[in-house]
């Protein structure tokens, strides 16, 4: 729970560096409570870059102002570095300190802190590893909340697979998995896999897809959207895509799944639950 009870705290929120396009938008929700008054109250307002905004304001004399929800969506085109941060009376501690992703959405609640929400509402998951010494690497999961369907008008047009991605921040280095089940219009309509992202000075990927129930695709890929073409068949269900690899961004940005289908108006339905896990290892 966060509560003010001064009149010069205040809570604020800051961006690492400037935005492309649209700032973030950013509400609060909260309870001030005296010895005779309970007043709810909100703020509504948006980022500005680099300078410091009052996400909510000090409260009154004898007051204390109990903070219950605070949202702030990233509705920019490239990840934000937010912090939020507690200001009292001029000196700051920082609250949560976190990239949030192309429409991604960190949250604070009363009850759960602060997390973050992936673009398709799931939250972001993650799990520590310990070898004996200081934990080096967190693993991350994000889940395929619902179906992702790609029926295009034009053959072998690829498009992303909407939720299933991770904020990759330049220079750092990433390990990542994908594991896509996906069904079939029909056993003569192929498929490729393949994902998209920021620029970056590395890649290094593996990616298997269904060909038949004993017989898959498989290629070494070092740049975005390959292969080029999709394979000619696949199962109508039971078809599996994994892919996974290495990638050092040079810019930061979302890495995401992609995927075609090979036939003309002919659906190729990514399904529910598939699975992206990441971690930076450097």
């Amino acid at each position: 729970m966060l509560i003010l009870t001064q009149t010069t705290d205040k809570i604020q929120v800051v961006l690492g560096g400037n935005v492309t396009t649209s700032q973030l938008q950013c509400m609060s929700s909260y309870r001030d409570i005296t010895t005779t008054t309970y007043l709810p109250g909100r703020t509504v307002i948006n980022t500005n870059n680099t300078t410091d905004v009052d996400l909510v304001g000090a409260p009154g004399s004898s007051t204390q102002r109990v903070i219950d929800w605070i949202s702030i969506y990233n509705a920019d085109t490239v990840n934000a570095t937010v912090t939020i941060k507690f200001d009292a009376n001029g000196t700051e501690y920082v609250l949560f300190k976190g990239v949030v992703g192309t429409g991604e959405m960190l949250q604070y609640t009363d009850k759960t802190g602060f997390f973050v929400l992936t673009s398709n509402g799931s939250t972001k998951q993650s799990q520590q590893f310990n070898s004996g010494s200081p934990v080096i690497n967190t693993l991350n999961v994000v889940v395929l909340s619902g179906d992702v369907i790609n029926n295009n008008a034009t053959a072998n047009t690829i498009q992303d697979v909407t939720g299933l991605s991770f904020a990759a921040t330049a220079d750092y280095t990433y390990w990542f998995e994908f594991v896509i089940p996906y069904t079939a219009a029909a056993t003569t309509t192929g498929s490729r896999w393949s994902i998209n992202g920021p620029a970056f000075s590395r890649l290094n990927m593996r990616s298997e897809y269904t060909l038949a129930a004993t017989t898959i695709t498989v290629n070494s890929i070092t740049a975005y959207n390959a292969p080029a073409a999709s394979n000619a068949t696949s199962l109508k269900a039971g078809n599996l895509a994994t892919m996974w690899g290495i990638i050092v961004p040079s810019e930061n940005g979302n890495v995401i799944a992609r995927f075609a289908s090979e036939v003309s108006g002919s659906a190729i339905t990514a399904k529910a639950g598939a699975t992206l896990r990441y971690m930076r290892i450097i």
